[in-house]
Order: C-alpha cells, then structure tokens, then sequence
C-alpha cells in the first residue's frame, strides 16, 4: 500500500492518493470493528468472572478480574434509557460491566454470566419492585 501511494503520489495524481488513502483508512477501521472481541471466563468454584478485549488479537487491556461475585443485576438507567449489567461483589460494591439498549439482550446476557457462576440473577429493572430471576422460566 505504501508503495502504490508513492507510485500515485510521483506520476501526479494527487486526487487519486488521497482516495487510495481514504480508501486504505476506511477498510482498515472496518477490520478492526470485526476483529474486535470480548470474552468473558467464569469459574462457579471461585465466583470469580474475567473480561478480556482483544483487537487484531493483540491483547487492549489488562484483564478485569472480579472475584467473590455475590450476584448479578439488570438495572434500567432512567436518564439515559438503557440497562446496566452489574456485577455485585458485596452488598454495597458493585461494577458496571455492560450496557444495552434493549431488555433482552441484557437479560440474554447477565443469564449467562450468572448461570457460567452460579449465582442469583436481581431483575432491578422497575424502580423500587426488585425481583429475582427464576433461571428455568427463562430458559
């Protein structure tokens, strides 16, 4: 690709260059909206939970790593009309580990994250009427 911007770049064809660029520019950022990934490793034995980003395979991050998880939550963000996954580490220490635009997808995913640590799933989506989630009606 270098060698092709050169070649445009030196006959003169400065228009031509500058597509080739912006060509070059937008599949690149095309291929790093599909390489990107996000895996999530639970252990039931420890409650622990790990994230891990990854871009062209090339590690983004440290590993977030959360151990003694006590549940998990949905919670509906009023202000901003999404709902928050969260991860309780004790009774009063949480961590927002994802946000969704749509109930089910939240829900698809903080059910799978409980049932990978076996633990109880709080539906905090209705202000003030918070329930637990029966994991075998919603399978």
């Amino acid at each position: 690709m270098i060698f092709k911007t050169l070649d445009l770049f030196s006959s003169g064809k400065i228009i031509e260059v500058l597509k080739f660029v912006l060509a070059t520019f937008f599949m690149l950022i095309c291929a790093a909206g599909l390489t990107f990934t996000k895996r999530v490793y639970t252990s039931s034995k420890l409650k622990t939970v790990r994230f891990n980003f990854t871009l062209f395979k090339i590690p983004l991050c440290k590993d977030s790593v959360f151990k003694n998880v006590q549940y998990i939550s949905v919670y509906k963000n009023h202000s901003d009309r999404d709902f928050e996954i969260y991860i309780w580490l004790s009774e009063t220490k949480k961590k927002s580990i994802s946000v969704h635009l749509d109930l089910k997808s939240a829900f698809s995913y903080a059910l799978k994250i409980a049932d990978g640590l076996q633990v109880n799933l709080l539906d905090a989506t209705e202000k003030g009427n918070f329930k637990w989630v029966e994991k075998e009606k919603t399978q």
